[in-house]
């Protein structure tokens, strides 16, 4: 179970899913950069629809992640919000020059295995598909979740998968309790079997995905069923 400043990913009033990758470049500026994303999330309104607003920083300190849930496609249109760069990233790259936010790329959570109901996650592992249209997408999920990740390595809470809406991505949201139950994951045969998955399947590319810590979020928690 994720504890209430992890976002809920598997909640079913979620159906649509903003990531934004930024690079950095080194960990000062990571943690001013998350600040300042955070911050600026703290102090505008939230629009009908928007559920979460969660912010992580990479293990190495080299890059900003962020994730929001939206209840759908609809209410991100409705809301009117259009990318912005706050004005506190402005000057805090290398060499003074400005960081530049990517545009959110728009998911839909596909499927999930949840291994352990009761571990907490302290990070998030976000392995990312550069894939061929839908059929790619979904066929490369199933074959993950009901092949290799029918089972967990311990501490390997759970994997979420998410397809990107134009059909180019598919992306695994893994929680992990620790740094070094992902290091385990990535030398076992459960891992080697998802690498040797992925490179057999046509249309689909492996990207790979860093370690991430949570920073700070912002939102509405699921109600109680």
């Amino acid at each position: 179970m994720a504890p209430a400043n992890f976002p809920v990913v598997d909640r079913p009033d979620s159906e649509l899913v903003l990531v934004t990758p930024l690079y950095v470049g080194t960990a000062d500026v990571q943690h001013t950069v998350a600040d300042a994303v955070v911050a600026e999330w703290a102090a505008t309104s939230r629009p009908e629809g928007l559920l979460t607003q969660t912010c992580y920083v990479s293990t190495e300190g080299e890059n900003v992640w962020t994730y929001e849930q939206w209840t759908g496609l609809e209410a991100y249109r409705d809301s009117g919000r259009m990318y912005r760069q706050p004005a506190a990233l402005s000057g805090l790259g290398r060499n003074g020059t400005d960081i530049e936010r990517c545009a959110p790329i728009a998911f839909k959570r596909y499927r999930s295995n949840v291994f352990d109901t009761v571990g907490t996650p302290t990070r998030i592992v976000a392995p990312m598909f550069d894939v061929d249209g839908r059929g790619a997408q979904r066929t490369i999920i199933d074959r993950l979740l009901d092949g290799p990740l029918t089972e967990a390595t311990p501490g390997l809470l759970s994997a979420h998968f998410h397809y990107s809406l134009d059909g180019s991505r598919v992306l695994n949201y893994a929680e992990f309790t620790e740094d070094q139950p992902h290091l385990d994951f990535l030398a076992s045969p459960i891992a080697q079997a998802t690498t040797k998955l992925t490179e057999d399947t046509p249309g689909v590319r492996g990207i790979g995905g860093k370690r991430y810590l949570l920073h700070g979020s912002v939102g509405v928690p699921p109600t109680a069923s």
